[in-house]
């Protein structure tokens, strides 16, 4: 009866009146709206400056132990998106990013071990887990005459 005279109260000052059982519930509860975006822009660089990478790497030398990965998205205003990186299979570090507008430029940096010599990967992955853009860089020992491939893989 007491909710009958609520909706109706409600109703007359024409506020919607809805299940109080769903208001309840929890927003973090409720899944994600996903939203159809694009990653326009992912690439591995030295160093971002005013939001802009300063250079593109695809091999880095063990004498340098810091590399960042530029991503520019487009159309995902409000959503989550990781920067996941990985090497030999395992992933090592993921970056959580909230989107904050229809063009989102974002970044995230990794400091590696010069002994993690071989292929790195990082990738853009949506907050229902799907993967949305992926990026390799060799990270090689740097040898007197210049870069020299190595290779960590188990024989």
């Amino acid at each position: 009866m007491k909710s009958k005279f609520l909706a109706l109260i409600f109703s007359v000052l024409g506020v919607a009146f809805t299940n109080a059982a769903a208001e309840t519930e929890p927003a973090m509860a409720r899944a994600p709206v996903m939203i159809a975006g694009q990653v326009t822009r992912a690439l591995f660089t030295r160093q971002v400056k005013d939001l802009e990478p300063v250079d593109t790497i695809s091999v880095l030398t063990s004498d340098k132990t810091r590399i960042t990965y530029f991503t520019e998205i487009h159309g995902m205003a409000g959503q989550i998106i990781t920067h996941r990186w990985e090497f030999n299979g395992k992933t090592l570090l993921e970056i959580r990013l909230e989107v904050g507008s229809s063009r989102w430029r974002a970044y995230s940096s990794k400091t590696l071990d010069p002994a993690w010599l071989g292929e790195w990967k990082a990738s853009v992955v949506d907050a229902a887990g799907g993967t949305l853009s992926v990026n390799t860089f060799t990270y090689m020992k740097k040898s007197g005459a210049g870069a020299a491939p190595v290779s960590t893989a188990p024989n």
